[in-house]
């Protein structure tokens, strides 16, 4: 079986397609949307917020790196649904969130400017200027959005394995050709692609829960590979106030370690699939 990433503009009919194709196929069909509800109840954080993580980021999002921290939860949330396989995924850049996975079949929808206002006037009662503003700032917004996070065109072909023209096919036809594509042994799970996405899972839980329950600041980096995890830390700076004894600093820097130890022990010890971890917390320094 597939999973089938679908990323489009918005008025492209991209959720049309991905809900047929879902009935289609006999797969669930999740959206942005449902994956950020549920992203903001497993993780406690208000909607809105998880919202703004998917928009372009500000000037003192790029100095906070709070998107990364919310992103972080909505990956976890997908790729959480990802390890049960036949899944179809719609939402801008849908396909960044399960990078370099073999079966994951990434499809892009693209409509003429024309058809998008159309579509959105017919379902929002706008007037022709006010969709062209708002499809163009959207546009805008997630072209931004994928260069500041992720460094890259999402416009680029190369980054689908199938761009579907709707104004060329109709609705019907586009769906046809993605469950065939999907269907082809180029993109059937492998044991080798199922533990791909199995461990991208686990690590990005680690992240999740090290950023909820830890420090959502705190610089971290996982790897999986078959449950074997290793979680790499950098631990905070320790503001020097006056004269320390070096015995007592390298106490304090080594206990400072051995608390976040403890502490991403703890936040990570629920999460399935994990066999052995092994941690590594950078010394703090003193500033």
């Amino acid at each position: 079986m597939a999973i089938i990433t679908i990323s489009r503009g918005c008025f492209s009919h991209g959720k049309e397609v991905a809900e047929k194709v879902g009935d289609m196929l006999g797969y669930k069909v999740l959206s942005r949307e449902s994956i950020i509800e549920e992203a903001g109840q497993r993780y406690h954080v208000p909607e809105k917020e998880l919202i703004k993580s998917v928009h372009a980021p500000s000037v003192l999002d790029r100095f906070t790196g709070g998107k990364e921290q919310y992103l972080t939860y909505i990956q976890a949330t997908l790729l959480d649904y990802a390890r049960a396989d036949k899944l179809v995924y719609h939402g801008h850049a849908s396909h960044l969130l399960m990078p370099d996975i073999k079966h994951v079949l990434n499809v892009r929808i693209i409509a003429n400017i024309r058809d998008r206002v159309a579509f959105m006037r017919e379902k929002q009662n706008l007037s022709e200027k006010e969709a062209m503003r708002h499809i163009n700032h959207e546009d805008t917004s997630r072209s931004r959005w994928a260069s500041a996070l992720y460094k890259i065109d999402i416009t680029d072909p190369h980054l689908y394995d199938m761009i579907v023209n709707i104004n060329s096919l109709n609705i019907d036809d586009a769906c046809q050709m993605i469950c065939y594509t999907a269907q082809m042994d180029s993109f059937q799970t492998m044991p080798e692609s199922w533990q791909a996405i199995e461990d991208l899972a686990v690590a990005s839980q680690i992240k999740a829960a090290i950023a909820n329950a830890v420090d959502p600041g705190l610089p971290v980096t996982v790897h999986a590979n078959n449950g074997n995890v290793h979680v790499h830390a950098e631990a905070a700076h320790i503001r020097k106030t006056g004269y320390t004894h070096p015995k007592i600093e390298k106490h304090m820097k080594e206990q400072s370690q051995q608390d976040i130890k403890d502490a991403i022990a703890e936040a990570i010890s629920g999460i399935s699939g994990i066999k052995n971890v092994v941690y590594e917390v950078a010394p703090p320094s003193y500033a």
